[in-house]
């Protein structure tokens, strides 16, 4: 009696699924509402802004061209679309690699682009703090802490995105920050 229940329940919420339309529109609100988060992510991936827009452009096309098979079910809009941009970006990293083109001191942040970006000076100093700090960390390392404080995500819910252990997405979220803390003094 009780699986029937149980059975019953999963088959309720499964179908009380949101059913989505998938035209121009739907795409086109999907997009407004996701993405400063898929930029905010993709710059937080390859630290440069003309990367950024390349790579973010190239996400919502193909997300365009596959937006049938877009499941709200298993993911939200953001999170897929930024799933193809990080697909991008390591894809760009493998080509730049193999062609010999590749060079980690790209990785690194441009602190003279914040500046010309906002005039406020106070803003300038904690944009350009921000950025000597993330750079101290590791690729993975700035996406936990952008998903963690950008994006306001639990550990359970990072460690769900990513396919890791909400216990180590702890202990890693400690680690930079404590890297981030030493960078700071």
């Amino acid at each position: 009696m009780m699986n029937s229940k149980k059975r019953s329940s999963h088959l309720r919420l499964v179908t009380d699924e949101p059913k989505i339309t998938y035209d121009a529109a739907t795409f086109e609100r999907y997009y407004r509402e996701s993405y400063r988060t898929v930029y905010g992510y993709t710059y937080s991936l390859v630290l440069n802004r003309d990367d950024a827009d390349d790579i973010v452009s190239e996400a919502f096309f193909k997300a365009a061209r596959a937006f049938t098979r877009f499941d709200p079910s298993k993911a939200a809009f953001s999170t897929w679309v930024c799933t193809i941009a990080r697909n991008l970006v390591y894809s760009r990293a493998r080509t730049q690699q193999r062609r010999g083109t590749f060079n980690e001191s790209e990785l690194e942040f441009d602190f003279t682009t914040v500046a010309s970006y906002d005039e406020e000076p106070d803003f300038n100093e904690d944009a350009n703090l921000a950025q000597k700090l993330l750079a101290v960390l590791t690729e993975e390392e700035r996406n936990l802490v952008y998903l963690k404080v950008y994006e306001e995500l639990s550990n359970k819910e990072i460690a769900a995105r990513l396919g890791m252990n909400a216990s180590t997405v702890g202990t890693k979220l400690s680690r930079a920050m404590a890297k981030m803390r030493s960078a700071a003094k």
